[in-house]
């Protein structure tokens, strides 16, 4: 069910392309995620936030996507942002807290 919705996000969004590389950018954003999609990756069920507060007040969300594609597995670790919360409420990935799961 989850590659169906994934192979389906290319058509709602088709003007979406933006390449992203694990060994020189230490941070995604969600067209990232997309375009790896359309690109073939494939991403882990289970999917790891880690929240990073600055002087308690603001807070910042990453998402860290496991993210496979023939023998080649990455860390994608995405900033948090809207559309990102609205993909993984529409799929049905494990949402893992970082404090309940090593990263």
């Amino acid at each position: 069910m989850a590659d169906q919705q994934q192979n389906d996000l290319p058509t709602q969004y088709p003007d979406i392309s933006q390449h992203w590389s694990f060994s020189s950018e230490r941070y995604a954003g969600g067209d990232n995620l997309l375009t790896a999609i359309a690109r073939g990756w494939a991403i882990d069920p289970q999917v790891v936030l880690r929240r990073h507060w600055f002087a308690g007040m603001r807070c910042i969300e990453i998402y860290h996507f496991t993210i496979r594609r023939a023998d080649v597995v990455a860390d994608m670790a995405v900033l948090g942002n809207p559309y990102v919360t609205r993909f993984l409420t529409s799929h049905p990935y494990e949402l893992v807290e970082a404090d309940a799961a090593a990263v």
